[in-house]
Parts: structure tokens; sequence; C-alpha cells
């Protein structure tokens, strides 16, 4: 039975105000947060597990809470100015930003980023008090990052070389996925206010608005290319993820979730996407590849510190630590489950599904040591609503604001919490799908009333 009328907007009323109450609480902990970062247990993550709890309040008011043509903006409006708070602030969680900006005034200069390392006396003249200073591993390390962000890196700066106009570019492509996400959830029959499950996310708001990561373009990107596949615009979608690779290499993997839609022309394309992005920059030769096997050995991965899998089951199992046979495993692993998709899997949501296994099984395989490495799993999470993906991202936060975020067994351990209760949340949702299928007459709909009721 439908709610009266007068009943109806006074709930909707209640929704509206109580999201704006927990979305001012919000915007004030992201201000405690980036001043409190000298205190960075005992005042940033509480700050954090604060805006935890804002989160899912506010999620829970979206799900089953009356809605109407206010309440979107509301959530969005919230969303940008807490955003305001971490782009104007000092970067304090990673200084990743002023290495974005100086490949972008070297390129400006017309220098090939790829040549020199910032303190090569070259580039002495590019020197300044502001960027300079605060980038790392400036001494020996030459840029890691592909040409698409080299590219997006000159064309920012031309605006500002300033961390602040960076940060705000990479909020502009945040902005990007919440439209891409905002045409897609209706046509899944979905509330457009589902979008606070991206725009709210604390994962979002500290490693793109406060950190200016460039991980901000691979969400925009993933969400097009989502968009893409819901229109079934296949070919378009694999350009897109072809395009988020020459950001950030690990995205191009989930070209492989493409699945039976996947054909020799959209590997052709992509592989030409990629391929003329590296040759703008071949003049550096080798060096194209920057500081990427540096980087490799720096962050474990070629001696096998860096996989959680492995060492778990070295310490527990008394696995032999064999890093090579592992990766080998691991490709395996990944390539069975493509294998499943390329057989089996064609239609638009069972692809974004696939996408979102590849993206959670690489993550976990691989154990990132940073967060800003979990947010391409935010975009697929939201539109598959996999909340234990939701919670993963939700973990990532707080535990990377924790004392357990040092490389070592304080690390160690924090992943054997995290991935504990990912898994967990995995093993409730599937009991869950379980019982919904054995009774046909319950629905996991239930969450979200018809569009037509929702508003007024």
């Amino acid at each position: 039975m439908r709610i009266s009328s007068p009943l109806d907007r006074t709930l909707t009323v209640a929704t509206n105000v109580a999201l704006l109450a927990a979305g001012i609480l919000y915007i004030r902990y992201c201000r405690d947060g980036v001043v409190e970062y000298s205190h960075y247990i005992r005042g940033y993550s509480a700050d954090v597990v604060r805006q935890i709890g804002l989160y899912v309040t506010g999620s829970l008011l979206v799900f089953f809470g009356r809605v109407n043509r206010w309440t979107l903006p509301i959530i969005l409006g919230i969303a940008i100015a807490a955003r305001m708070v971490g782009i104007f602030a000092p970067a304090f969680l990673s200084t990743d930003v002023y290495r974005y900006v100086w490949d972008g005034k070297v390129q400006a200069a017309g220098i090939n980023p790829y040549l020199y390392i910032p303190a090569d006396d070259h580039l002495r003249f590019l020197r300044d008090g502001q960027i300079y200073p605060q980038i790392n591993r400036k001494e020996y390390a030459h840029t890691i990052y592909p040409p698409g962000a080299q590219l997006l890196f000159l064309g920012v700066t031309r605006i500002a070389e300033t961390e602040a106009c960076m940060k705000a570019a990479m909020v502009g492509f945040e902005v990007i996925a919440w439209w891409a996400i905002l045409q897609i959830l209706p046509l899944w029959g979905r509330r457009k206010e589902e979008i606070l499950l991206l725009a709210w996310s604390p994962l979002a708001m500290w490693e793109i608005a406060s950190s200016g990561h460039l991980d901000a373009v691979v969400v925009a990107l993933l969400s097009l290319a989502a968009l893409a596949l819901v229109r079934e615009k296949f070919t378009g979608a694999a350009c897109w993820i072809a395009v988020a690779a020459t950001m950030k290499i690990y995205p191009g993997v989930l070209l492989l979730a493409m699945g039976r839609r996947l054909t020799v022309r959209m590997i052709a394309l992509s592989a030409g996407i990629v391929a003329a992005g590296y040759a703008i920059y071949a003049s550096a030769g080798v060096g194209v590849l920057g500081f990427l096997a540096g980087y490799s050995r720096e962050e474990g991965l070629d001696t096998g510190d860096r996989y959680f899998p492995l060492a778990w089951a070295h310490r527990y199992l008394h696995v032999p630590s064999w890093p090579a046979l592992y990766v080998t495993a691991s490709a395996l692993i990944i390539a069975g489950i493509v294998g499943f998709g390329l057989v089996r899997l064609r239609e638009p949501k069972q692809i974004l599904g696939l996408a979102l296994a590849i993206a959670l099984l690489t993550t976990f395989l691989f154990s990132p040591r940073y967060p800003w490495y979990f947010l391409w799993i935010l975009p697929l999470a939201v539109i598959t609503r996999y909340l234990p993906a939701l919670v993963l991202t939700l973990e990532t936060t707080y535990w990377f604001a924790s004392e357990f975020a040092a490389p070592g067994p304080a690390m160690f351990r924090m992943n054997e919490y995290m991935y504990s209760i990912f898994l967990a949340a995995v093993a409730i949702d599937l009991l869950f799908r379980l019982f919904f299928r054995a009774n046909p007459g319950f629905s996991a709909d239930y969450i979200t009333p018809p569009i037509g009721e929702a508003y007024d």
C-alpha cells in the first residue's frame, strides 16, 4: 500500500534534513583531517572512522528513505564542498601530485619527461621553492607515469603549475565519473541518489581531492567504459579501457572482461591507442618505461615481499617464497576467470560483474601498499552494487590511516585483518544470494522502492 501524500512529504523532508546534517558533519571531519595530520593516528584516523560512519548513514538513508528532486543536489553539493577542503589544503598523505606538476613543467619546457631525473642539472632552471622540494625520489628516479598521464600533466599545468590546480583537475575527472554513473543507475531501475556511494566515499575524498592521485582519471575512464557497455557500444568501452591503461598500466587487464564480446578489432584498436601514446615519447628509447623496474624492486615485486597471499602461505603453511612461480600462478587464476567469461558471458551486466571480479582478484593477489590503488574498484562496485567491494574500500581508508600502514610486520597484520573482513563480507553476500535464489518470493530489490513511488 502506498504511503499517504502528507506522510510521504514528511518522510522525504526527514531524509533530506538527515542527509544535510550528516553531510555538514562529513565536511567538518574533512576539515579536521587536514589540520590534524600532525596527529596522524589519534586525529586523522579518528576523523576517517567518523566519516565512514556518516557514509554508512547516508547510504542507508538513500536505500531506505523517501527522496525527492532536492535529495540528489544535496548529496552532490556536500560532495563538492568536502572536496574543496582537500583541494585547497596542502597534500600530506602523499607527495605524488608534485611529481605530476613537475612532469608538466618539464614538458612545457620542450623536454621529454622520461630523459632526466628531477635533480639532474639539465633541469636546474625549472627548480622552484614550491614544487621541486616536495618531489619524492627526485635524486634517483625517472618518472614512472605512462604517456597518457604525461599528456594530462602537460595540459593541466598549462592552466596553472600548482598542486591545487592539479588536484582540482582530478576532482573534475571524478565529476565525470559521477555523470557517467548517473546515466547508468536509472537505466537499471535504481535511484540516482545511489551516486552517494561514490561521491561520499572517504577513500575518494582523501586520495583524489586531498592527495590528487591520478587514479581519479582511471575512475572516470572506467565509468565511461561502463556507460558504453550499458549502451552496448562494446568497441567504445574497449577504447576507454585502453586510454585508462595509458594513464596507469593496471586497468588494461579489464579489457579481458569483455568476454565473448572481445574481438580482434577491439584488441587492435586498444593496442594502437597504447602504442600511439608511447610513440609520442619515443625519443627517450627504453627510458620511456621510466622508473618501472626500480619501482618493482623498491616495492618488493621481485622478491615477493609485496604479495600478501604468498607471505601468508609462507608464514603459516611454509610454502617456499618463490615470486616468479606465484606471479605465474596468479596469472593463471585470472586467466581461468577470463576464460570463463570468454565462453559464457556477453551481456553488459555480466561483463561489469566479471570486470569487478578481475579488479578485486588482481588487487588481492598483488596486494598494493598504498590506498589509492583500490580506487579502481569503486566505480565498478557502485555500478554493480556489490557491497563486499564497498566494504573493502571503506576498510582500506581506515587501515591505511592507522598505525598498521607501515611496510613490514604491521602491514602484514593489517592485510590479515582487512582481507579477512572482506572475505567474510563475500561469504555473507553469497549466503544472501543463495537464500534469494532458493526463495523467489523474496527479492534483493526490496532495498529500493520502485522509481515511480520514490519521488513526489
